[in-house]
C-alpha cells in the first residue's frame, strides 16, 4: 500500500468530505482510518486497499459496519491512488474504478449535467441512481471503443452494445434509458446528435415474465394466519402483513408510517409516497385499525420515535425496509403458503390488491389512485393477470390443424 500522497494530502480529502456534506461521523471514521493506516506503514506496505480491508474487518462485525469500512476505505483508495475526489451519492468501490471514474472528462461532466437535472426533477436517490447508471454504461462503452465524443458515434458503435454477433446483449430497460439520456440532455449534446444516436437503437420490446399472483386459497390461508393469535407470529409482524395484504403499500411507506399519518376519527391513512413524493389517501379498515391498535398498546416498546414500526435491537429504530421480506417469509411459511421456493414477499400483496381491483371490474384510474401510481402504463403491468379479460382474447384454433403433439 503506497501512502506517500495519502501521508501529504490527507487534509484535502477531509476538507472535500466536509464540503460534500459527509456526516460528521463518516469524516469522523475516515479520519481515524487514515491515521491508522499511516501509523503502521511499514506493517501494511506491500498490502492493497483490498487486503487491509480483509485484515481490519473482521468477519463477525455487522453487515453496516462492513459496508461502512468498505466505503470509507474506498473514498481514501480513489484519492490515495488515483488522487480521485469521491462524490457523495456516488456508491464507491474498493480495489477498482467504478465506470464513471474510467471516463473522458467531457464524458463525466455531460453524467454530472445529467445528475443535475434528474435532481431538480425531483426524482428518488434510487430511481435518479437507475437513470445515470444507464447512461454511464453507454458511455463507457464508447470510452472503452476509443469513441471519446458522442458527434463521432456511428451506427456500429451502438449496435454491438446490444449484439455481439452470437447473442444479445443488452434489451429493452438499456435501450429504454439511452433513449431518456439523449431526449433530456438534448440541448447540451445537441438535437440532431441526440436524435441520431436515438435511431440507431434497436426497436427492442420489453418483455414480462410470467407473474405467479397469489390465488384465492393463498389469500385465504393469509388471513386465517393472521386472524389466529395463538400461531407465534408478534403483533408487529401481524400488523405488517394485514396493512401490506389490504392497502398494498409499498415497504418504503409501511416502515415510514408515522402516527400524524393515521387519523383515527375519520378512518384514514393519509401519506406522503416516499417514491413518487404525492399525497395518498387511503380508507383506515377497521381490521387494519384493530391489528396497528394491538401492536401499538400491547408489544410497541415505550420509544418518543414517530415511526409506529420499530425494529426490535436494541436501540428501538425505526424499521428498514430491508427487514420486511424476512419478516413477510417468516409469515408465509407459518400460512403454510409458497414453503417450496415460489415467490413471496409483501409486493406479492400489493399485486393481490391491484388485480382484485381489476377482476372486480374498476378502471386503471381506481386502481392508480389506490396504489399511488402516477403513471398510468404502471398499472399495465397488472392487467397480465386479469384471467377472465384475458380469455376473452383467446383465438379459436380449430380451423387450423395441429398435430395432437404439439398440445401436449
Amino acid at each position: 500500500m503506497e501512502t506517500r500522497n495519502l501521508k501529504e494530502n490527507w487534509p484535502k480529502l477531509i476538507r472535500h468530505l466536509e464540503s460534500q456534506g459527509y456526516a460528521r461521523s463518516e469524516i469522523s471514521l475516515c479520519e481515524k482510518t487514515i491515521k491508522k493506516i499511516l501509523e503502521s506503514p511499514d506493517i501494511h506496505a506491500r498490502l492493497s486497499y483490498s487486503e487491509y480491508y480483509e485484515q481490519c474487518v473482521a468477519p463477525s462485525c455487522l453487515e453496516t459496519r462492513k459496508q461502512s469500512m468498505r466505503h470509507i476505505l474506498g473514498v481514501i483508495e480513489k484519492f490515495d491512488v488515483y488522487g480521485i475526489y469521491h462524490t457523495k451519492g456516488r456508491r464507491c468501490g474498493l480495489g477498482k474504478l467504478l465506470p464513471y471514474e474510467t471516463l473522458n472528462p467531457d464524458y463525466k461532466k455531460l453524467v454530472d449535467r445529467y445528475e443535475s437535472v434528474l435532481r431538480r426533477s425531483g426524482l428518488r436517490d434510487t430511481t435518479i441512481t437507475s437513470e445515470i447508471h444507464a447512461a454511464v454504461s453507454f458511455l463507457k462503452n464508447l470510452n472503452d471503443s476509443g469513441v471519446y465524443s458522442l458527434s463521432l458515434v456511428n451506427e456500429d458503435d451502438v449496435h454491438k452494445m446490444f449484439y455481439d454477433g452470437n447473442r444479445t446483449l443488452r434489451g429493452y430497460d438499456f435501450s429504454f434509458g439511452v433513449r431518456r439520456f439523449m431526449l433530456k440532455m438534448e440541448r447540451v449534446i445537441g438535437k440532431e446528435h441526440c436524435h441520431r444516436i436515438i435511431a440507431y437503437l434497436p426497436k427492442s420490446v420489453k418483455v414480462h415474465k410470467p407473474y405467479h399472483a397469489m390465488t384465492d386459497e393463498e389469500f385465504k390461508k393469509l388471513e386465517s394466519a393472521l386472524q389466529d393469535k395463538t400461531n407465534g407470529i408478534s403483533l408487529r409482524d401481524r400488523a405488517i402483513v394485514t396493512l401490506a395484504l389490504y392497502t398494498g403499500l409499498r415497504n418504503s411507506d409501511i416502515v415510514g408510517l408515522k402516527f400524524e399519518n393515521i387519523d383515527w376519527n375519520n378512518n384514514k391513512i393519509s401519506l406522503v409516497q416516499s417514491k413518487t413524493l404525492t399525497p395518498l389517501t387511503l380508507p383506515l379498515r377497521p381490521i387494519i385499525g384493530n391489528a396497528l391498535y394491538d401492536y401499538i398498546k400491547e408489544e410497541r416498546p415505550n420509544s418518543k420515535s414517530p415511526y409506529i414500526f420499530l425494529s426490535t435491537r436494541k436501540g428501538r429504530l425505526k424499521m428498514s425496509p430491508t427487514g420486511l421480506p424476512v419478516l413477510s417469509y417468516k409469515v408465509f411459511n407459518v400460512a403454510c403458503i409458497r414453503i417450496n421456493g415460489e415467490k413471496k414477499g409483501l409486493h406479492l400483496l400489493r399485486h393481490r390488491v391491484a388485480t382484485s381491483l381489476i377482476n372486480n371490474g374498476h378502471e386503471s384510474p381506481i386502481v392508480m389512485s389506490v396504489l399511488g401510481h402516477t403513471v398510468p402504463l404502471a398499472v399495465d403491468y397488472y392487467l397480465e393477470s386479469d384471467y377472465k379479460k384475458l380469455k376473452e382474447c383467446g383465438l379459436d384454433i380449430n380451423q387450423w390443424y395441429i398435430r395432437k403433439e404439439v398440445l401436449l
